[in-house]
């Protein structure tokens, strides 16, 4: 395909306990022409959109492609030619346990539930940007994200090597080793230096 041009977004934002919101997901539908038949054809993709505090940036990758409507479960932005099927929000406070009833989960629900915004956070200044996912490529760092519960941070993935002492790769498992998930290597080093 050439000549292909976003024509519509959706971004899904969490809002924190401060009012900040902060982007998660966005959902990208594309039009473009097909060289071999000029014909046009559409596209959507979607995006995993996290915050590093080390990096004071978005990290994102493209997780997602697919034609259906994409399910909204909290405040989001539409732009474009783009629809959405709305859902009730589901996030959880990290202490609370099923049902899910707890009094900081209802909060949370209840300052997340799923709505529309008339305009995107001031913290997305478009200025030479057409869209929100031009503004991520301009201003983001595009990376498959690893989270480390020791440095409570999201980190951009594997061309940033040394993202921080306590998360590597793994070539044995395939698998990014975390806080969370140790590979059964002893440590980094032994994880290196082992001949598969």
């Amino acid at each position: 395909m050439n000549d292909e041009k976003v024509i519509g977004y959706a971004a899904e934002f969490h809002k924190d306990s401060h009012g900040r919101l902060e982007l998660f997901s966005l959902w990208v539908r594309t039009e473009g022409v097909f060289w071999h038949d000029g014909k046009t054809y559409f596209g959507a993709d979607g995006y995993d959109v996290e915050w590093s505090k080390r990096f004071l940036s978005y990290i994102f990758h493209n997780s997602s492609s697919g034609f259906h409507k994409p399910e909204v479960s909290g405040i989001y932005f539409l732009w474009g030619d783009m629809k959405v099927k709305e859902k009730p929000c589901a996030l959880v406070d990290t202490r609370d346990k099923p049902p899910w009833r707890s009094k900081r989960t209802k909060i949370i629900r209840e300052r997340n539930r799923t709505r529309c915004l008339r305009k995107l956070p001031k913290a997305f200044d478009m200025k030479g940007c057409e869209n929100l996912l031009e503004w991520l490529q301009q201003n983001g760092i595009e990376s498959e994200a690893v989270y480390c519960s020791t440095c409570r941070d999201w980190l951009p993935g594997s061309e940033y090597d040394e993202m921080c002492e306590h998360i590597w790769w793994c070539d044995k498992t395939g698998t990014y080793s975390t806080p969370d998930k140790r590979c059964s290597c002893k440590d980094r080093e032994t994880c290196r230096d082992r001949d598969y």
